[in-house]
């Protein structure tokens, strides 16, 4: 019954080359909107998730394993952090961090399922892992699209910071 719900090899090969597409198209997006602009923000946060993504075309993805892709994911959250030092844009880094968090935490999760526990059965975890990595991949890339906190992320950091948001006038 599971088996039904989950996303096979195939469909989630070409929702991959779909993401990596999406957040290249993202980034010559940023840049040729923001030529005659200061503004760079999205253009730089767009660099570096494209720059993460389109690296994994020069790997055999096949062959890694899922704590690999835990590192990967921490090592672009870490590069959002640093460059969120300098470029403080808020709404897109949100979105960006929240995803790369919660595809990191599935990640290790399917990594103590399969090769700690050696659970190789789908159950629950695993159709919720094939949906939510995908979900969050779309998300990141329709925010640099959008541009509007569609989800309500922002809202909801900044309630359990308890910061007020501006009003607009």
């Amino acid at each position: 019954m599971l088996d039904d719900l989950m996303l096979s090899p195939d469909v989630s090969f070409y929702i991959g080359a779909l993401v990596q597409w999406g957040f290249l198209m993202a980034f010559l997006y940023s840049f040729v909107s923001s030529i005659n602009t200061p503004y760079k923000k999205r253009v730089w946060l767009s660099l570096v998730m494209t720059v993460s993504y389109l690296s994994s075309l020069f790997i055999d993805t096949s062959a890694m394993l899922y704590l690999d892709f835990f590192y990967f994911d921490i090592a672009t959250i870490f590069a959002l952090v640093i460059l969120n030092l300098f470029i403080k844009e808020r709404l897109i880094s949100v979105y960006l961090l929240a995803g790369l968090s919660v595809n990191a935490i599935l990640f290790l999760g399917m990594h103590l399922d399969t090769v700690v526990y050696k659970n190789y059965e789908p159950w629950l975890f695993t159709v919720l892992y094939s949906w939510l990595v995908n979900f969050n991949d779309f998300a990141m890339v329709a925010v640099f699209f959008i541009k509007k906190d569609f989800l309500g992320l922002v809202k909801l950091k900044n309630a359990v910071l308890n910061r007020k948001t501006p009003v607009a006038r």
